[in-house]
């Protein structure tokens, strides 16, 4: 699927190493990643002295991993002694992660590094040369800023959608939609949601609207394989593609074979551990851990997001040699039962295999008695086949019991929270 281009050779010649060679690669780049934060950042130094590791490290993976794991925590309370000289005049909130926002700086020289990665998701997303792009990725995200370069050089064009993801700037989007006429959009699953439930009985369907799209890349929410047909179906456009990242360096796309997002391993080294630290097999679910590899902007060496992550197993029929990994949320979007962690994400797989229920608004609702193996979980809609959804959540989840709350016509907001404490929702239970 990876076609010749003059226009950003890199791509393919990143993309075409594996094991080894691509190991090989980027133990290079963590050396001087390591070595230029030794120098410069008296965070990473202080740090690493004081953990045994020398200044010449690090030599391979397995030294690599002999460094410390550290957290925002960390990062505030380093204070002045976490800043770059080389970490550019740009800020990026991370409000889209755990705990208090922290402030990530991007410098041209990094934005320059990621640029490449765009313009290959956006490949396999389908963008060619000449098609029109509306962009609408929040802008507070530091991968959204490379969207507009990457479109330009691939031989596109860019429109721009005015207003926010909040459903109270549909019409907007409608209108931009109209007036573009764009063949690729990038844009929030949260927001896409809204679009239909806004279009249901609406004058104009929104699938009319979007005839002329090829591609969706979207964000903001993992994507099921039934809430991609979903959406495909329901906008009447050509493929729905999950771009994720995050605001510390991770940057993933998917290709057409929809197996997982593949990583973009020439600006981002992912691990994925467990609560000791250790890394799990594939297809096992642990702590995302992150380590940019770019000397320029905020430097992340082993920085532990707060994702819940796991790598796909096997290999991608693309035939790229790049790891694969789905992110399913953060601890914030997911509910403690009994020791099980479990995902929105989770219980969209279990309820979405009643056909009636795709595209439904799930959240999950966090009660004192879910320590006891209860699982809450509140749906859009009206009871159906409860004991059969019970079953399969039970068996599924492994759970215990289950308790539904029915929303009916209450339309909650679809957004990136998908959880909610007891209190926010007091409706009768059944």
């Amino acid at each position: 699927m990876f076609e010749a281009n003059s226009t950003y050779p890199q791509c393919d010649e990143i993309e075409a190493l594996s094991g080894a060679r691509l190991t090989a690669w980027q133990t290079e780049r963590l050396r001087e990643v390591a070595d230029h934060a030794y120098q410069h950042v008296p965070f990473y130094r202080e740090l690493w002295a004081g953990a045994g590791i020398d200044a010449d490290a690090p030599r391979s993976i397995a030294d690599f991993e002999r460094f410390p794991i550290i957290t925002k925590r960390d990062l505030v309370q380093a204070g002045d002694r976490w800043a770059n000289p080389r970490q550019g005049p740009v800020a990026f909130s991370t409000r889209g992660t755990s705990g208090d926002p922290l402030l990530v700086w991007l410098s041209a020289e990094e934005e320059e590094a990621y640029i490449v990665p765009t313009m290959r998701g956006f490949r396999w997303a389908g963008f060619r040369p000449g098609m029109t792009a509306l962009l609408m990725s929040p802008v507070w995200h530091r991968l959204a800023a490379c969207e507009a370069h990457a479109v330009a050089r691939l031989g596109g064009r860019c429109a721009f959608f005015w207003g926010s993801m909040g459903p109270e700037y549909l019409e907007s989007f409608l209108h931009a939609l109209s007036s573009a006429r764009p063949e690729f959009v990038t844009t929030t699953a949260p927001f896409l949601l809204s679009l239909i439930r806004r279009s249901t009985g609406s004058r104009i369907p929104s699938n009319e609207i979007l005839s002329g799209v090829r591609s969706i890349s979207v964000v903001g929410l993992p994507l099921t394989p039934r809430m991609r047909e979903f959406l495909r179906d329901r906008l009447g456009v050509g493929d729905v593609f999950e771009r994720s990242g995050t605001q510390e360096g991770a940057a993933l796309d998917e290709c057409r074979w929809h197996t997982a997002p593949h990583v973009h391993e020439d600006v981002c080294y992912l691990e994925v551990l467990d609560d000791a630290g250790a890394p799990v097999a594939s297809g096992v679910r642990g702590r995302l851990i992150v380590t940019k590899l770019s000397a320029a902007g905020s430097i992340f060496v082993r920085y532990d997001t707060g994702d819940i992550a796991a790598f796909a197993p096997g290999e991608c029929p693309c035939g790229s040699g790049f790891r694969r990994l789905k992110i399913f949320g953060r601890p914030e979007s997911s509910v403690l039962v009994g020791s099980r962690r479990i995902t929105a994400y989770d219980v969209r797989m279990c309820i979405e295999e009643d056909g009636d229920l795709v595209g439904r608004n799930v959240l999950l609702i966090r009660e004192a008695d879910s320590s006891a193996g209860v699982l809450t979980v509140a749906v859009e809609g009206r009871a159906h086949d409860q004991a059969q959804l019970k079953a399969r959540l039970c068996e599924r989840l492994g759970v215990d019991a289950v308790r539904m709350v029915w929303l009916g016509d209450l339309k909650v907001n679809w957004g990136f929270r998908q959880v909610l404490d007891g209190s926010e929702i007091p409706l009768p239970r059944s």
